[in-house]
């Protein structure tokens, strides 16, 4: 009697780890708001995960599109990958990281050439709300000056990677622009021109990644919109707003 006992309760835990773990490993299903720290810099990407079973599916996003990505979920194990293009070659991006509750952390590879690491949280309906209102809100338009650029600019710069909130103080003189960068590459001096409302300016990428940071653009009052080339490493646009 005593052994058929141990072995009811022995089956009674079984179940109730069982039914842990189900619910554990169900609970990716959603939106999440990502930092993803990669040799481009942080960027602030959002994930949406469908989980079934141990099979992850669902999108990697950002304001210049939605990449499919696909992975697994093992318990409080998360891995999961993505493919960007990379000098017109796929790059495989592949997250992995360790789930607790509403939030995850781990490590990033990017293609086998570098290593990064990544955070995540779940998003909450406020700010999914909140997101939206934003994005459907009009833009402002310019007040038709003169323009003169001098002063210090907020940048949002995406990419495929993510996105990144990059400084620029600028000094114009005519057509001529000089100034400083301050964003995920460190600091650095730049220079360029202003013609008419079209802006290029460039700054030197040294560390890690070696290159020239080009970007070319229009100006809208206190506002900016463009491109943006990182070395070889990748394009991006970039909106900006003066201070």
């Amino acid at each position: 009697m005593k052994k058929l006992f141990s072995i009811f309760f022995a089956l009674a835990i079984i179940s109730i780890l069982a039914i842990s773990v189900s619910a554990q490993s169900g609970n990716l299903n959603g939106d999440w708001d990502l930092t993803l720290n990669s040799p481009q810099g942080t960027f602030n990407p959002k994930a949406t995960f469908k989980q079934e079973g141990e099979k992850l599916s669902g999108s990697f996003k950002n304001p210049r599109g939605e990449l499919p990505l696909q992975g697994t979920v093992k318990g409080k194990e998360i891995k999961f990958s993505y493919t960007v293009k990379f000098q017109d070659q796929d790059l495989v991006i592949t997250l992995s990281g360790i789930i607790d509750g509403d939030s995850i952390k781990g490590d990033a590879d990017f293609g086998g050439f570098a290593q990064g690491d990544w955070t995540a949280k779940r998003a909450t309906t406020a700010a999914v709300a909140s997101a939206g209102a934003t994005a459907s809100s009009p833009a402002t338009p310019g007040s038709g000056a003169k323009i003169d650029i001098t002063g210090t600019w907020n940048f949002e710069v995406e990419t495929q990677a993510g996105s990144g909130t990059p400084t620029f103080t600028f000094k114009q003189e005519g057509e001529k622009i000089t100034g400083k960068y301050k964003g995920a590459f460190g600091e650095a001096d730049l220079t360029g021109t202003v013609k008419g409302n079209q802006l290029e300016f460039s700054f030197k990428i040294s560390g890690q990644i070696e290159g020239t940071a080009t970007y070319t653009g229009t100006i809208d009052g206190s506002t900016m919109k463009g491109k943006a080339k990182f070395a070889e490493i990748g394009e991006g646009t970039f909106t900006a707003k003066k201070q």
